[in-house]
């Protein structure tokens, strides 16, 4: 998994606010979960990304790499305090290019295993 500190994002004189356990989201696999660090994007694209639930503490699951990248969004973690009255939940899936995934930080909080 690709670590934090080794992506171009973080060498642009940005501080990478995530911690050192953060990872990109395109090292994750199918069926992992974890919650949303921060982005590496031009504010526009950020501002898109958060306009779809893409936020951070939003939970994401990967439900499929590749191109595109397809995740799973939850609004924020159990017990945030965000509370959602639809039946079924309140997750969406939204599909991502692999530039934009790869701008992704994530904290993994379920790793699925390895083949």
């Amino acid at each position: 998994m690709d670590k934090v500190g080794n992506h171009p994002c973080c060498d642009r004189g940005k501080d990478c606010d995530c911690p050192p356990a953060a990872v990109f989201l395109t090292s994750l696999r199918a069926g992992d979960v974890g919650t949303i660090c921060e982005t590496c994007l031009d504010p526009a694209d950020a501002a898109m990304l958060r306009a779809m639930g893409l936020r951070p503490n939003a939970t994401i699951r990967i439900c499929r790499l590749g191109e595109p990248t397809i995740v799973e969004v939850s609004p924020s973690r159990p017990g945030s305090g965000d509370k959602c009255s639809r039946p079924g939940g309140c997750s969406c899936r939204i599909g991502l290019s692999r530039m934009i995934a790869q701008r992704v930080k994530v904290l993994v909080r379920q790793a699925t295993l390895a083949p």
